[in-house]
């Protein structure tokens, strides 16, 4: 059961101060930083496969080194799209235990917390960031100036963002936190496939599709900062894609979201 401290007083403005929703992401993200079991596994998960990946390159193989060079961006998108499943889970799981009722007492709209929630998903993830820059710039040795390090976080910090609304947007529609978690997962895993396979390898017909999905536009952005320390051409119009995913999501699952069980 959720153990949160009241931080939103009855005499608040309601609609006019986004100051409650903070408080209340501030109190969600201490609440995360105890679950310490949690925290590790939801931090770990990615940068274990790093290490797993990365331990075989360590021979001086050149194709464990192209393999390693391969898989990284992916693995990135993995710990970029993880804070998602969480989001989904968290708000179903809410909704069966009849949490937003008692939000609802409050006079901060159930919409502010719902981005309050978020906002929380998107500060673990970029611990989740530092870890993966960590990795690849000690261990991997990639070379990353300090300007591109923030250029990465910002990176990894919109794709989050996109992932997290998409599940808001599978909370608005599935009851159950258990399915949720089933829905984004089988839903989110081909579409990092589809993103990380090199075009050559698929058939032109997947191609033309593939660079208009969330996981390509993260790549796209993240990939190249990560292994050649640069944007690429089609950066822009990634970064363009991915907040518009976010806003088409967000408003989606604002619209849809049914707060009773």
């Amino acid at each position: 059961m959720l153990n949160i401290t009241p931080i939103i007083t009855t005499d608040a403005p309601a609609n006019n101060s986004l100051k409650p929703t903070f408080q209340f992401a501030a109190q969600l993200l201490s609440a995360n930083l105890r679950n310490w079991k949690a925290l590790a596994l939801t931090l770990g998960m990615p940068f274990f496969m790093l290490f797993s990946f990365w331990l075989p390159s360590l021979d001086g193989d050149e194709e464990s080194k192209q393999l390693m060079q391969l898989l990284f961006p992916a693995i990135i998108l993995l710990s970029v799209i993880m804070p998602g499943l969480t989001q989904a889970t968290r708000l179903t799981r809410w909704r069966e235990q009849r949490i937003f009722q008692r939000f609802a007492l409050t006079p901060v709209p159930l919409a502010n917390l719902m981005l309050g929630t978020a906002f929380t998903q998107i500060l673990i993830g970029i611990g989740q960031g530092l870890l993966m820059l960590m990795f690849g710039v000690l261990l991997v040795k990639f070379n990353l100036s300090a300007l591109h390090m923030l250029a990465v976080l910002g990176t990894m910090m919109l794709a989050g963002a996109a992932f997290i609304a998409f599940g808001s947007l599978i909370a608005a529609f599935c009851r159950k936190s258990d399915i949720a978690g089933y829905v984004f997962f089988f839903s989110i895993m081909p579409l990092i496939f589809l993103a990380s396979f090199p075009p050559e390898m698929l058939p032109a017909s997947i191609n033309a599709v593939t660079p208009w999905l969330p996981t390509s536009m993260a790549i796209e952005i993240i990939g190249p900062l990560f292994l050649f320390a640069r944007f690429s051409d089609g950066a822009l119009l990634a970064a363009v894609g991915l907040v518009a995913y976010t806003a088409l999501f967000t408003l989606l699952s604002m619209r849809l979201f049914h707060w009773k069980a």
